[in-house]
């Protein structure tokens, strides 16, 4: 089986079933959710052309729309019976859709016609000739174009991301420059095709937006355009910065830590001592981090060369513990051997914290 394709349909059947979260991440995709299954030929084995009973395995054919993608892929048939004469028929995408031979079996994708109506339609797989296996594909009703745009349940923070999509899989829809403009965005935002989860709807576009990280309280719309700049919908999504009270206004941060970055983190190293010139790591820990300072994080201080970007640990080391954050930096050649400030600055300066650095002689 093409485990790429796979990944495709899971991905997108995560997405279409979980829910919108506040940092609706990682975005999501719009795919239609297509199912996979496996059916036996029922033709009995005609010597010289196949070997024991194909199977033949279809994805994206339940719950298809005019115009999405069906991929086959047919086991049981060797390159050397097949040939180049391996070809799947239905009525479905009209004519004949020939399968190539991909490592150890047969594999083609068709596209189902724009003009199908709703049903059931037949397929065949046939070797030279002779069928071998068989299958039906189930065509459902085209959809109007669509604009989504999910948000958290409750609101939206400055500074998160967004994800938007745009699926107009529909008779006549044409051009791929699809772009969202919104006040509350730092610039104009091109929805593009992912062939990995929108595998099967050729026609779905899809981008994740990064909100600013400061706006006014309120309610913003999110326009989307077509090529030529044609306006094609709207959605308004409602944003509020956290208040006293919630709990992430403050979240729950602490640190600095300091520690080897060669010896790697292990907790509790407040008291960390590092000559002049060496390196010194810092780690930040907070519950409920400000949406968007993933990448907004420094650490500053007299003792370094410069400021430090922290970036988030998504590391296996990090499972079970808070969301923390790291960054290395180096100890300038020129101090005299001392306790030296560290401050990070989080939640739009609503939480400072300074941890002291011992520094020693060389």
């Amino acid at each position: 089986m093409n485990w790429s394709r796979a990944v495709a349909v899971t991905a997108a059947c995560l997405v279409l079933c979980g829910g919108a979260t506040a940092a609706s991440a990682a975005g999501a995709a719009h795919s239609t959710d297509a199912s996979a299954h496996k059916t036996a030929s029922t033709t009995p084995e005609s010597p010289g052309t196949t070997s024991g009973k194909p199977d033949l395995i279809l994805n994206g054919q339940t719950d298809a729309r005019p115009g999405q993608l069906v991929d086959m892929e047919l086991y049981g048939i060797s390159h050397a019976q097949g040939g180049d004469a391996v070809t799947a028929q239905s009525p479905a995408w009209g004519g004949s859709a020939r399968l190539g031979w991909v490592g150890d079996h047969y594999s083609a994708v068709a596209t189902l016609k724009m003009t199908d109506r709703p049903g059931w339609y037949p397929l065949t797989v046939t070797v030279h000739g002779r069928t071998v296996a068989h299958d039906r594909i189930q065509v459902v009703r085209s959809q109007r174009p669509s604009f989504t745009l999910p948000a958290s349940r409750y609101v939206t923070r400055p500074g998160e991301p967004v994800w938007a999509g745009f699926d107009d899989l529909y008779p006549g829809e044409r051009g791929t420059d699809f772009t969202v403009r919104s006040a509350a965005l730092p610039g104009p935002v091109r929805l593009v095709h992912d062939a990995t989860l929108d595998f099967y709807n050729p026609r779905a576009f899809s981008a994740q937006m990064q909100l600013k990280p400061v706006l006014a309280d309120g309610t913003y719309a999110f326009t989307l355009y077509g090529p030529y700049g044609r306006r094609l919908a709207e959605k308004h999504v409602k944003v509020r910065a956290s208040r006293p009270g919630d709990r992430d206004y403050l979240g729950k941060a602490y640190g600095p830590e300091f520690y080897d970055p060669g010896q790697g983190y292990s907790g509790g190293t407040h008291r960390f001592r590092v000559g002049v010139g060496r390196q010194v790591a810092v780690m930040w820990h907070d519950e409920y981090p400000d949406a968007g300072e993933q990448t907004r994080l420094t650490a500053t201080s007299p003792a370094f060369t410069g400021v430090v970007r922290l970036r988030y640990d998504d590391s296996k080391a990090a499972d079970g513990d808070d969301p923390r954050f790291f960054g290395t930096a180096t100890v300038r050649h020129d101090l005299k051997p001392g306790r030296y400030p560290v401050t990070i600055v989080a939640h739009h300066g609503r939480v400072k914290k300074t941890g002291y650095l011992t520094v020693t002689g060389r």
